[in-house]
């Protein structure tokens, strides 16, 4: 998992994709309904509506890799850490999903939020997402958020 935006807000927000690969080399861990959501779309409203909320747990919940969520693999306290970061990054007042019907490789989806109210220049962004489903349960992988960042 990544979050792309300026050098010094990717060392605070970047989760790898080795380091949630690095579970223990066990089977996937399974996931229960209190992690991920039941559908792409789901999963990154959800996200937002938390991030407006400052409900960093929330959040942390929903952030994961095909492996499953990030928290499992990274601890909580780190996981919701991010998410304070990412919440202030990716504040808004209003927001609307738009499916994109394309696969980002097996399990994962794109997801284009136009967000309005940001702190970007122009006070509105497209910003992709990109989820991925594990167990029937899908997170937020990827946040693009230069969008929200740039100058």
């Amino acid at each position: 998992m990544r979050v792309r935006t300026g050098s010094w807000l990717a060392a605070a927000v970047l989760v790898s994709s080795s380091a949630c690969a690095s579970g223990g080399g066990g089977s996937a861990p399974t996931i229960d309904e209190a992690y991920g959501a039941l559908s792409a779309e789901s999963a990154v409203g959800q996200f937002l509506d938390a991030a407006k909320r400052s409900d960093y747990r929330l959040m942390s919940r929903l952030f994961g890799t095909r492996d499953g969520p990030a928290e499992r693999q990274l601890g909580r306290v780190e996981v919701e850490q991010r998410m304070f970061v990412l919440a202030s990054i990716l504040a808004h007042d209003t927001y609307s999903l738009r499916p994109m019907g394309v696969a980002e490789g097996e399990g994962k989806q794109r997801v284009l939020v136009e967000m309005v109210g940001t702190r970007s220049r122009t006070g509105t962004a497209t910003v992709p997402f990109i989820t991925a489903a594990n167990g029937g349960r899908w997170f937020v992988e990827q946040i693009m958020t230069e969008s929200l960042t740039s100058g």
